[in-house]
């Protein structure tokens, strides 16, 4: 749950807090103590909705050994 919780802060830290109104992630592999853990998010698509901008995103975590821990995905509103 902490590494949902690293790359979810991440991601809003990115976006700005508030903005989110999707987040979902799958936990894929363990993480051990003393892993380096690296988060990534890329656009995946901007689309309107509602008359407001969203910007769906693809979330993951990965280790000092490029190994998947966490995936996801993630919408956001922007301005």
């Amino acid at each position: 749950m902490l590494t949902m919780g690293m790359t979810g802060r991440m991601v809003t830290n990115y976006v700005g807090d508030g903005r989110l109104t999707y987040y979902g992630v799958r936990f894929v592999n363990q993480v051990w103590p003393g892993d380096t853990l690296t988060a990534r998010a890329e656009v995946a698509e901007v689309r309107e909705e509602n008359g407001q901008t969203l910007v769906d995103l693809t979330i993951s975590t990965t280790n000092q050994d490029e190994k998947f821990v966490l995936t996801g995905n993630a919408t956001a509103r922007v301005d």
